[in-house]
């Protein structure tokens, strides 16, 4: 999507996001990501991350915020795809705490979201927990409580932290086609986590296999976000702007 093209439709915010990641083999992750995308790698090993977090003030660009309207907790099971120059993310499922923001996310940006019973707190300072029950089909669930700490950091080049959540684009895909759509936001700053528990069942749902402890778990605090419409992939655009 060129510059010229960059119409966001969405703002929203997004806050206490925890990224969890397990390292997989590629080829494991090939039969699930539709051509011609193509599985994204880092050191050698696909990604699939859980990402627990809050959605506040979501709301098209010509509307004033609506104080807790739209403010939800969601959780996503992700990996990361390219295509032709550009790098993005890949949905394999989004959870989420409000029926109006699944149906619209599910008719106008073609993602796969569930409405899901969802809860956050803030058992003790700097501690977060998230529990999430998905009741439609697949059924699934998810609870984790992390602790951050440290000060915020943007991630540096070439590491795992900036390969994960660097990305500016998604893709999503709805009766044989593929479609792809932006975000726009600060870039991240990151914090240690420490996984304190652990118990979920989202990536099974998703059919995806992950083993043991996460690989990599790091909380980022927030930021604004302006969000596109969807756009079809041509060839022309696997060589437009890389998130």
């Amino acid at each position: 999507m060129s510059e010229r093209e960059w119409r966001p439709v969405l703002s929203m915010r997004w806050k206490h996001l925890l990224f969890v990641h397990w390292r997989v083999p590629a080829a494991s992750l090939r039969p699930l990501i539709p051509e011609p995308l193509q599985v994204d790698t880092y050191d050698g090993a696909a990604w699939v991350g859980f990402v627990p977090f809050v959605m506040e003030s979501v709301r098209p660009v010509w509307l004033p915020p609506i104080p807790r309207l739209l403010d939800f907790p969601e959780a996503n099971i992700r990996t990361y795809v390219r295509y032709g120059e550009q790098r993005g993310v890949w949905f394999f499922s989004l959870d989420a705490a409000h029926r109006l923001g699944v149906w619209v996310a599910r008719r106008f940006w073609k993602l796969p979201y569930y409405h899901a019973r969802m809860a956050w707190a803030m058992p003790a300072p700097n501690e977060i927990a998230y529990t999430t029950l998905r009741r439609a089909r697949p059924p699934a669930s998810a609870r984790v409580r992390y602790r951050f700490s440290g000060e915020p950091r943007e991630t540096e080049p070439n590491t795992l932290e900036h390969f994960l959540v660097e990305r500016y684009v998604l893709f999503t895909a709805h009766q044989g086609a593929v479609y792809r759509g932006e975000v726009a936001h600060l870039p991240y700053a990151i914090q240690p986590a420490q996984i304190l528990e652990l118990e979920q069942t989202l990536t099974d749902a998703a059919g995806v296999a992950v083993q043991g402890a996460p690989d990599s778990a790091f909380y980022a605090p927030g930021f604004g976000v302006l969000a596109s419409a969807l756009q079809p992939l041509s060839i022309a655009n696997a060589t437009g702007r890389a998130g």
